[in-house]
């Protein structure tokens, strides 16, 4: 396997900590627990302050020791990190802001526990929070179901008016794309929210295992479906930020991207477990059990030591990472070979394209194609 050829340097600067392991939720694509992985079920339910603030004195350490080119990033994740009090998080940001200069918070969150307090914690902490949402109740209450099977949509709508309320704490909505939906549909409704950034996520998949919706590997259900959800952004609401189309707009024209989905720079971001475990990207647990680990933590290892960590070089290595046929694409610099957990075969492990392979060609090439049209005609 062609994987971790040379070492990248560049310093760790994201870190999405996973403040709780359970959730109050059981979406049916969640990586974290419908997808084979059981690594939840051995971990603490939620970071105590000592492993928290112990991985901050390893930010703080790794941010002497290097020249960061972004700003150190803490993401709140889970499972559901609302299932943590109120108080941790105060506690915890005095304990980072103390000690990591500079340091920004964000939070990822399902939004049917959120309270006003929260908002008023968020503001304080100036937390950004995105929520999850997939679209209008008949699409967002088909996967996105809490444990007794019933649909969310209600309750996560009003955590929704709860931001919309006070939009300084709101990072935006993220959605998990159903090719059975409408685009349309769904823009529509997303837009009218009004949030500061939408974004658009394919399900997770492998070559071992289809995402829901793709008949196999080599089709193109969702290359069509983001075809014409993006011709209908472009034409409509190209003034709300649409991250995954402003990304692919950016790497086509030669930007460097500001995700890990697309394009050959290195990849700046672990995760951190509720035992300070420091884990490959948490995504990467849809592949195997057991994908994510390390066997590296906070309290014996520095983040220098997880840099040259296997898992954490094959993906920042850029080029030297991506297989022979990602090589001779000519949407190579600017997909990179798409999602690092979507590459995942039995055979070649990540060395593959994405299963989204096919989807990605032909979008990319429609894109290509608008961008080119607009611009001769400037």
């Amino acid at each position: 396997m062609k994987m971790a050829q040379s070492t990248n340097t560049i310093p760790i600067s994201s870190f999405v900590v996973k403040v709780h392991s359970r959730c109050n939720l059981n979406c049916n694509y969640c990586y974290e627990y419908n997808q084979g992985n059981d690594g939840w079920k051995s971990k603490p339910k939620f970071m105590t302050l000592d492993v928290f603030r112990k991985l901050c004195e390893r930010i703080a350490e790794h941010l002497k020791e290097h020249d960061f080119k972004h700003k150190p990033h803490i993401s709140f994740h889970g499972g559901e990190p609302l299932l943590q009090p109120i108080k941790f998080f105060d506690e915890a940001v005095e304990i980072a802001t103390s000690l990591i200069p500079g340091i920004e918070f964000g939070l990822q969150t399902n939004s049917t526990l959120l309270t006003n307090e929260h908002i008023k914690m968020f503001r304080r902490l100036d937390i950004r929070a995105g929520t999850s949402l997939d679209g209008p109740q008949h699409i967002t209450d088909k996967n996105r179901v809490d444990l007794q099977g019933r649909g969310t949509f209600e309750t996560v709508m009003k955590g929704i008016k709860k931001f919309q309320a006070n939009p300084d704490a709101w990072g935006g909505i993220l959605g998990v794309i159903d090719v059975e939906a409408d685009p349309i549909e769904i823009i529509d409704f997303f837009v009218a929210l009004a949030p500061p950034m939408i974004d658009l996520l394919e399900p997770d998949g492998t070559w071992e295992c289809l995402p829901p919706g793709k008949s196999k590997s080599s089709s193109v259900e969702y290359g069509n479906w983001l075809i014409r959800a993006f011709d209908y952004w472009y034409d409509n609401h190209s003034e709300m930020k649409l991250r995954r189309f402003d990304e692919i707009i950016e790497v086509l024209l030669g930007g460097a991207g500001k995700t890990e989905y697309f394009g050959i720079g290195p990849v700046d971001l672990i995760t951190v477990a509720t035992d300070g475990a420091y884990e490959a990207v948490d995504q990467i647990k849809v592949a195997y059990n057991g994908a994510e680990i390390t066997n590296l933590d906070v309290f014996k290892n520095s983040l220098n030591e997880v840099l040259k960590h296997r898992s954490i070089q094959d993906r920042m290595i850029g080029t030297d990472s991506l297989s022979e046929t990602c090589i001779k694409c000519q949407f190579m610099k600017s997909c990179g070979g798409g999602y690092f957990p979507h590459r995942y075969s039995a055979t070649n492990g990540f060395n593959n394209p994405s299963i989204y392979c096919s989807d990605y060609k032909i979008l990319f090439s429609h894109i290509e194609n608008r961008i080119r049209q607009d611009l001769a005609t400037q």
